[in-house]
């Protein structure tokens, strides 16, 4: 298995709906802001479950993060045309 390959729905089950619109808000916040903070709240020091819940919030906020790019990106090359 690749670490952080699991699926975004997966992984937003995991998460629960509370906690995905807090990370996915941060994420566009973050992807507007320009700047990349999926792991400020990792504690390495947390147990297995933690750890796994952990993951799941960076794929959730990597995929949003990710996908507030490609839209800026988009506006960007709309307001050219």
């Amino acid at each position: 298995m690749t670490p952080n390959s699991f699926d975004i729905d997966t992984a937003k089950e995991i998460v629960g709906d509370a906690r995905m619109r807090v990370l996915e808000a941060k994420a566009r916040q973050d992807a507007d802001n320009g700047i990349k903070d999926g792991m400020a709240h990792v504690k390495p020091e947390a147990g297995y479950w933690d750890r796994v819940v952990q993951s799941m919030e960076l794929v959730v906020y990597d995929a949003t993060y990710r996908k507030r790019l490609e839209r800026i990106q988009r506006i960007k090359e709309k307001e050219k045309a």
